[in-house]
């Protein structure tokens, strides 16, 4: 257990640093890597650490069943019981207060006998990890078994009653990115986010017996490309061909995401859209993104690539001309609105109207693609060689035994938070 005095000197500064800088923000100039090594450390393998919540100052936290309350980093026992009723944590100027108890400390560790837990109405699995940051605000992590972490995923991202070779395939898939995530992010205090930034996990409430069939069926199965793991993106529907990942992030290029011809999305409701902006409102949306353009003459797509998703859009406004990453634009304009960057783009007067195919980054799997090759009688292998060429099917059960899957989490000294705050300790002696 480590005083508060030492949190609020050094810890609180290093992991101020880590909410201000998180892993998917670590630097924006970073051409991030595009494979890893598979590693020998399990906990990479077979657990995951979900950022459920950032920056919120209370949540609410009970357990249907007996549970205990640790000091986090560390093994000291704060509270124990039969059972938690929901319960209101909140940060506090002097460290983090359950119910009405304040406990002087910048981290919280809740485990439940029977692995549930109820956070915000919604029931999640083994642990919870409540950290906070000297802003006065909490990041809450819940960490999981891998495959029951894509119990909570799967129906959050495909329709559960879609053919089961479809379900296989993203089963495969969301393992491979999670583990890739894993060990991209190991030294940050969690590896993926809850949401759409990541790949969207509902914890055991979203469950549905079909898509855990699916993730079952195909337990520790991942992709690797030339005996190397890499980011499996998937999307919703890509318009007629998948892209580059280098045209959407800064990312290297690699052989299994170059982009595919994919007829197979035809049926989805989002193979073409349109959307409309006036001049003014793309200026405002831009600037809150720290894009600054005056009043704007045309908006032109600019080095397309075969699938015609762009990697910039050329913005010429009246001081000049910006060229902003497509992708960027995207998300800066509302990405459920203009919802991909192959997009042909008509001016009339001040509007600005999109006209759009597929929805997604359109990189990797087309879902919609997938489901229809599903239909049409392929196996979830052929779906992911198709999409993924020169990839590899590989169990991680045959390479590391069953037993990483079955095995406790390492003690706090082997884990990420005791290697990061040794390096904390050590960084700031040098301070």
């Amino acid at each position: 257990m480590f005083p508060l005095t030492f949190f609020s000197a050094r810890f609180a500064v290093l992991f101020f640093l880590f909410v201000s800088f998180w892993p998917w923000e670590k630097d924006p100039g970073e051409v991030k890597k595009s494979s890893f090594k598979i590693p020998e450390d399990p906990a990479l393998l077979s657990r995951v650490r979900v950022a459920l919540f950032y920056e919120k100052p209370e949540v609410q936290i009970g357990v249907p069943g007996p549970y205990e309350l640790k000091g986090f980093p560390g093994e000291e026992t704060l509270a124990q019981g039969a059972f938690l009723s929901p319960t209101s944590i909140r940060a506090d100027r002097s460290g983090i207060r359950v119910g009405p108890r304040l406990y002087p400390l910048s981290g919280l560790r809740i485990t439940s006998q029977k692995k549930e837990l109820q956070i915000e109405k919604k029931k999640y699995g083994d642990a919870i990890q409540v950290l906070k940051n000297p802003l006065g605000s909490l990041t809450v992590v819940n960490e999981i078994d891998m495959e029951e972490y894509l119990k909570g995923v799967l129906p959050s991202e495909m329709k559960a009653l879609w053919p089961e070779e479809a379900l296989k395939a993203q089963a495969v898939i969301s393992r491979t990115y999670a583990v890739f995530k894993n060990i991209e992010n190991q030294d940050f205090p969690f590896t993926l986010g809850s949401g759409t930034g990541s790949q969207v996990y509902g914890g055991k409430g979203v469950e549905m017996r079909l898509a855990s069939r699916a993730v079952d069926r195909t337990r520790g199965e991942i992709l690797t490309s030339r005996s190397k793991i890499f980011p499996t993106f998937f999307h919703s529907t890509c318009g007629g061909r998948t892209t580059r990942a280098e045209y959407q992030w800064k990312i290297e290029p690699h052989p299994s995401l170059r982009g595919v011809e994919c007829s197979f999305c035809r049926v989805s409701p989002y193979y073409q859209w349109k959307a409309e902006y006036t001049g003014s409102e793309i200026r405002t949306l831009l600037a809150k993104k720290k894009f600054s353009v005056s009043q704007i003459q045309s908006i032109t797509p600019a080095e397309l690539d075969v699938s015609g998703h762009p990697r910039f859009f050329e913005v010429r406004h009246s001081q000049g001309s910006s060229k902003i990453p497509a992708n960027e634009f995207r998300l800066a304009v509302g990405a459920n609105r203009m919802r991909s960057t192959r997009v042909t783009i008509q001016r009339s007067g001040d509007r600005f109207l999109f006209l759009g195919r597929g929805w997604g980054h359109g990189v990797g799997l087309c879902q919609y693609g997938a489901k229809r090759l599903a239909e049409l009688g392929y196996n979830y292998k052929q779906i992911l060689h198709y999409y993924y060429p020169e990839s590899d099917l590989q169990n991680l059960e045959d390479s590391f035994g069953t037993g990483v899957w079955s095995q406790k989490p390492p003690a706090e000294e082997g884990t990420f938070v005791g290697r990061w705050f040794r390096k904390a300790q050590s960084y700031l002696e040098d301070l």
